[in-house]
């Protein structure tokens, strides 16, 4: 499904999204702009996001700065609570974290990009793991659970399995307020799941792909993309 699987050691935030590949979230953005919908996501909700990753994966480079409306007291407490969780501590001792990834889309041509939180390699090595950490306003797990489709948190599954070649994708959720609750969420024991998230993501990079065609190659491309949906 993918070719040329390269790593990019090293990389920022900021080198990895100037990147010139497709990303999981130019995907949403792809998908709102099918649909006709506009996407505004929140700043302070989005800064509070990446932060709070910072503060969990790479403690050392955690800062706070004069950025408003962000309550870095909580966001401070969410990450001690994630970090004390016997489960979590272990995975990010033996986890890597915010490694850049590049691969070619096999049926498309078009170059992918991917940033997991946490890569596990079991000790054995036959087993590759995936992290995601997510912080939700959702009351329990059950509610929790309701965002996965939401959130097409699916697909980002699908994705990133497909790329690295990996055998689990776990989401470790957390509340954002009192009590912090935190759960553990494995989508590839879901039956269904990844395959759905795979039919989305192939779909979209399909569209792309044709976006990328001149007018009249869309004309002609239109009824075989259309088929193979």
């Amino acid at each position: 499904m993918f070719y040329a699987l390269t790593h990019h050691p090293g990389l920022t935030q900021a080198q990895h999204r100037a990147l010139p590949h497709v990303s999981n979230t130019d995907l949403s953005n792809l998908k709102a702009s099918i649909l006709g919908q506009l996407r505004r996501p929140n700043p302070v909700a989005l800064a509070f996001g990446s932060h709070f990753h910072t503060a969990v994966l790479e403690p050392g480079q955690y800062q706070r700065t004069d950025e408003r409306g962000i309550k870095w007291p909580d966001l401070e407490a969410l990450a001690r609570q994630l970090r004390r969780q016997r489960y979590c501590r272990d995975l990010l001792y033996r986890g890597q974290a915010e490694q850049s990834y590049t691969a070619m889309h096999t049926a498309t041509g078009v170059g992918v990009k991917l940033r997991p939180d946490l890569l596990v390699r079991s000790r054995a090595g036959r087993q590759l793991t995936l992290i995601d950490f997510k912080t939700s306003s959702a009351p329990d797990l059950a509610h929790f659970l309701a965002t996965i489709e939401k959130y097409d948190y699916d697909r980002q599954a699908a994705l990133y399995l497909d790329v690295l070649g990996a055998t689990r994708f776990l989401i470790i959720g957390v509340q954002k307020k009192a009590p912090y609750q935190v759960w553990r969420v494995e989508l590839t024991a879901m039956p269904g799941l990844i395959e759905q998230g795979r039919k989305k993501y192939t779909a979209l990079l399909r569209h792309h792909a044709r976006q990328l065609l001149p007018a009249s190659a869309q004309d002609l491309a239109a009824p075989a993309m259309m088929l193979a949906a």
